[in-house]
């Protein structure tokens, strides 16, 4: 069952839904998840460290930004990780924004966590390979200064079009739109990563779930 609290939240919803609201979820929730079809790929690569910056093994550009190279410390290897939730999902949402605002709304909402649950998986899926490492949690392309740019080279080094059919536009969106492009940072070590919060986030002076709505403060 996709997380409904964080859904709610994404939806600008406080306090408890009633049995009407309740109801609609049910349904978008039903929908969403015949449409979807879920997938994810992921790559693991050496940190190479240098007085130019921080980069990846064998992949040939840097990962610019502060932010990206902060959640990295303590870390020897990061994988590269892309989840979507497939080219089917975008059109339920499209056709549901156009027959129906209530349904599009709380599915859209739906389908954010639910791309995000399954980037999640994908990083349990990298853990679960490199048995007695740490990770943090995905750092996505976009997030704080980490470009968003820097989306497009992450796909091609994991292959995700051919393998799972994302790609990135050429004004730097994902599609399919409900997908998550990150990395992950691993460590022999244990781990003293700061969770996720909006103060990393580039939107957080715009963003309207701000106020405790989007559920990371």
């Amino acid at each position: 069952m996709i997380d409904r609290a964080l859904a709610l939240r994404y939806m600008g919803w406080r306090g408890e839904p009633d049995e009407r609201l309740t109801a609609l979820l049910d349904e978008c929730e039903r929908e969403l998840l015949a449409a979807a079809r879920p997938r994810f790929v992921w790559r693991i690569f050496d940190i190479v460290r240098s007085e130019g910056g921080i980069s990846l093994s064998e992949c040939g550009f840097s990962l610019s930004g502060s932010d990206i190279a902060r959640h990295l410390e303590g870390c020897d290897k990061a994988a590269v990780t892309a989840a979507t939730l497939s080219a089917d999902t975008d059109k339920l949402l499209k056709r549901l924004q156009l027959s129906d605002s209530a349904k599009g709304i709380a599915t859209d909402a739906l389908a954010s966590v639910f791309a995000e649950e399954t980037s999640e998986q994908a990083r349990r899926a990298v853990l679960a390979e490199m048995a007695g490492w740490s990770a943090t949690w995905c750092y996505a392309a976009g997030y704080g200064d980490f470009p968003l740019e820097t989306a497009r080279q992450l796909i091609a080094v994991v292959d995700a079009e051919r393998r799972i059919g994302l790609s990135c536009t050429g004004s730097n969106m994902l599609t399919p739109q409900k997908s998550v492009v990150g990395v992950v940072g691993l460590s022999r070590r244990a781990l003293n990563s700061p969770r996720k919060s909006c103060e990393g986030c580039n939107m957080r002076e715009t963003c309207r779930f701000r106020d405790g709505c989007c559920g990371l403060g």
